[in-house]
């Protein structure tokens, strides 16, 4: 009997969610595009409203790009508007900047591409073994009893053998199964470029497949050793932080432990631990069972994933340390090149982009406003006398307040936002989606911000203002970024002639 196989295309979108959908070989044609018609809806703003149409030919998955604004790519080779691709394996496919994984599996795997393959050790559920290798156990059992008769003895003697099957095929499918899941998971986590979006999917991933309620990605400073929380999951809530401002409800010496020893710590039961004085009690949200992973880089940990299970006790076993040192594996390689690719678009004091990357940004919003005939507006905000500020408090105070200028433009942005350092005491902000109105808003938020701010050198208050100018995207502007730079820097020049500290719209 041959095993059906089903065909699956996952994609992580801008709810930072892992997103699954089966593709029906019964449906002739499945379109894929940002609109509400569209067979399979995604949201990312860089996805055409009819993006890509997958047909069927012989059981093999086609693509075809639908002359889409941005393109398409299959296992990284473009396609030409209105070319097909055929496919039979697994595959990565790319829309715009969204990222998709098609995969075939088996009828009898979950329809939940993460679901566990772990169990906790109350659970006896087997996984259900493929009819191939069903029906060859049959087989074979049948063809001893012909041969050695069904005497008690030789019936208990293929009982024996038959149970021994049975538990090597399952521990099997369960490697297997496992594989897969690794496979997908660095896929996923190799198509992620923020660390707000790796740490968040790579938590939510682990999660998921251990059964884990709650975790916490906590990284380590390389220059004060300081730790910190990045990202939180409360049983299906992801949240990133930034403050870490957030309750720290894990063991602090689970954590240290974790990065001094350099390997996976299982605890069983919580209640039955007596050394976790720092851990709360499970009644009081502590965590019944634990599991924390190093996150390694160049023989060095430099975070670590911690998960708990609030209830249940030994929800984590020894038995998924392989499974859980390779994830960290993969984690710990998409991590070091997010930190490679963040530090090179990263401008070192103020942590905002630099200019070449707010160069590279504008570029494709512009692209993205005139495909999707939506508003776009950029600020321009230079601080106001910063030279003096310089020569009368030391250059140092000039650091401090650029710094916390910067964390003020943060504080203010949006997730689609980019803000970047452009030189100096000069910065952008770049702002899809938003009209000249709203670009003004932010940038009186932002202007009255850094005016209220309490800065002390020597005793001394530092007076801290700026100027903004603002410009919103008009037809005329074409593809030139530099158009647009150029009003919002003209509505700039008007801001300071008129005194500094306030903010001029360009018209």
């Amino acid at each position: 009997m041959t095993q059906i196989t089903n065909h699956y295309l996952s994609w992580i979108d801008i709810d930072k969610e892992l997103h699954s959908e089966v593709l029906l070989t019964s449906k002739a044609k499945i379109t894929v595009g940002r609109s509400k018609k569209a067979d399979i809806e995604v949201f990312k703003t860089s996805v055409s409203r009819e993006h890509l149409e997958l047909t069927w030919l012989d059981g093999n998955l086609q693509i075809k790009d639908i002359n889409s604004s941005y393109g398409s790519w299959v296992d990284s080779v473009r396609l030409n508007p209105g070319e097909i691709k055929t496919v039979s394996k697994d595959v990565e496919i790319r829309i715009g900047n969204l990222s998709m994984w098609y995969e075939l599996r088996r009828e009898d795997e979950s329809q939940e591409m993460m679901q566990t393959v772990f169990h906790s050790t109350n659970v006896t559920d087997e996984i259900g073994l493929s009819s191939e290798i069903n029906n060859f156990r049959v087989k074979l059992q049948s063809l001893l009893q012909e041969s050695f008769g069904d005497n008690t003895l030789n019936s208990q003697l293929i009982n024996t053998l038959n149970e021994e099957l049975l538990q090597l095929i399952n521990k099997q499918e369960r490697q297997l199964k496992e594989q897969r899941i690794l496979n997908s998971i660095s896929h996923i986590l190799n198509r992620s470029l923020t660390l707000s979006e790796l740490l968040k999917t790579a938590l939510n991933l682990v999660s998921k497949v251990l059964n884990a309620e709650r975790g916490f990605v906590v990284l380590r400073h390389t220059n004060d050793n300081k730790s910190e929380i990045y990202a939180l999951r409360y049983f299906d809530a992801v949240v990133w932080s930034d403050d870490n401002n957030n309750p720290k409800q894990y063991s602090q010496t689970l954590v240290d432990s974790c990065f001094k020893q350099n390997e996976v710590i299982i605890v069983g039961d919580t209640q039955l631990s007596n050394h976790l004085k720092d851990l709360a009690s499970v009644k009081n949200g502590g965590g019944r069972s634990i599991a924390v992973i190093p996150l390694v880089q160049d023989g060095e940990v430099v975070g670590v994933i911690y998960l708990d299970n609030q209830q249940l006790p030994h929800n984590f076993d020894k038995l998924q340390i392989p499974f859980l040192n390779t994830y960290a594996a993969h984690t710990s390689i998409a991590l070091h090149n997010t930190l490679l690719f963040k530090r090179a678009i990263t401008d070192d004091l103020t942590q905002l982009y630099t200019r070449q990357h707010i160069d590279e940004g504008l570029e494709l919003e512009i692209q993205r406003a005139q495909s999707d005939k939506q508003d776009l507006s950029i600020l321009i905000l230079d601080l106001d006398h910063f030279k003096k500020i310089n020569d009368n408090y030391g250059h140092t105070t000039g650091d401090l307040v650029l710094q916390i200028f910067s964390r003020i433009i943060k504080e203010h942005l949006r997730d689609d936002d980019m803000a970047g350092r452009f030189g100096g005491e000069e910065f952008v902000i770049i702002l899809p989606n938003t009209g000249l109105k709203g670009a003004k808003g932010l940038a009186e938020r932002i202007r009255l911000s850094i005016e209220k701010e309490v800065i002390i050198k020597d005793n001394q208050t530092v007076p801290v203002t700026v100027s903004v100018g603002v410009a919103n995207y008009q037809s005329q502007h074409g593809d030139k970024a530099l158009l647009l730079f150029e009003d919002a820097d003209t509505a700039l020049y008007r801001a300071k002639e008129k005194g500094r500290n306030q903010t001029i719209c360009f018209s």
